[in-house]
This record gives C-alpha cells, sequence and structure tokens, in this order.
C-alpha cells in the first residue's frame, strides 16, 4: 500500500510540475511569437529593400504552382551541408551562377525559376544575378526554406521526406521553429 501511494504522490507531482511548466511557456509563448513575427517581418523587409528588383513568391503560391504540375525549376541557393540536411523536393543546389546556368539547361524560356535559401537573402542575390543575365522567369521564395517548413510544408533528403531542416546558425536558426532543426541546441 505504501509502494501504491508513493506512485501516486511521484505521479501527482510530476503531473503538477508539469503543469506549472506548460503554464510558465504558455505565458511567455505570445511574447516570443510577437518577437518571432517582428524579426520574420524585419528579415523579409531588409531582403525586399536590398533586392527590389527581384520578385518574391509566396511559400502558399508555390505550394498551388507545384501542385498545378506547373513547369518550375527549383535552385538552391544553400551549402551542401544545408542541402543534404533537405531540401524542396525535386531542387538543384546552385550556388554560382555557374551552377545556376547548368541546372537551367534544357529548361525552357517558360520555365519559372524559383530561387530558395533559409531565409531569401543568397537566394534574392542569386536570382538578381540570374534576371542581370537575362534571365527574366526567376523569383526568389519570400521567407525560402525556413517559412516553407515552419508552416508544415514538406522537405527531403534525396527522395525521402524528412522533418529536418539545417538552421544555419544560432542566430538566423531562430527564425526555424526549433522542432524543426536538424542539430538541436
Amino acid at each position: 500500500m505504501i509502494r501504491v501511494r508513493t506512485a501516486v504522490s511521484t505521479a501527482f507531482a510530476a503531473a503538477t510540475l508539469l503543469l506549472l511548466a506548460q503554464a510558465a511557456w504558455t505565458a511567455q509563448a505570445p511574447q516570443e511569437r510577437l518577437d518571432a513575427e517582428d524579426r520574420w517581418a524585419k528579415t523579409l523587409r531588409i531582403v525586399r529593400e536590398t533586392f527590389p528588383d527581384v520578385p518574391q513568391l509566396s511559400t502558399e503560391r508555390l505550394a498551388e504552382t507545384l501542385e498545378a504540375d506547373a513547369d518550375v525549376v527549383l535552385l538552391d541557393a544553400r551549402s551542401k551541408e544545408e542541402f543534404e540536411t533537405s531540401h524542396l523536393q525535386g531542387a538543384v543546389r546552385a550556388t554560382s551562377m555557374r551552377s545556376a546556368r547548368e541546372a537551367l539547361k534544357g529548361h525552357g524560356e517558360e520555365s519559372v525559376v524559383v530561387v530558395y535559401c533559409s531565409v531569401g537573402y543568397r537566394s534574392s542575390r542569386l536570382a538578381q544575378k540570374l534576371r542581370a543575365t537575362g534571365v527574366e522567369n526567376v523569383v526568389n521564395l519570400e521567407g525560402s526554406l525556413f517559412k516553407w517548413a515552419n508552416e508544415g510544408r514538406p522537405v527531403y533528403r534525396g527522395s525521402e521526406q524528412v522533418r529536418t531542416v539545417h538552421p544555419f546558425d544560432e542566430d538566423w536558426g531562430d527564425l526555424l521553429d526549433r522542432a524543426l532543426w536538424s542539430n538541436p541546441r
């Protein structure tokens, strides 16, 4: 009987601690969400202001376009390590003009070229260079892979769907849901 009481007391204490921790997190969550939303807004604004001539495509619009089976070329402007962790299905890694041009060979002018990275800065820079060399149907995925993954959209490692994304670094990784980090810290 004593063992049963001890087990019940322990379970009750654990449940109480869990409820208190959840209450503390819930009290902080709105401010954390506000901070993340504010940081996202600032990041997207900086990308738009730095690359004003690069059209931005929303994640929602890309998802619709891919579902419609449109002619889309996805270029991932991230490092090899980031790409190998996960990427959009069918994406080709292209971090330079040379690799981007190579990836575009065989695709017609009607193809929509969507470039992405972690949050959109590196991809906007590559999209800007492509536009300067005459590639007209090129856009940046606004919010890039972090926004896509944060919205619960699928990412892949090769052909296998996975649930992790490379966070780039500690600072930029704050824009990625921690549950999605490939290397949680």
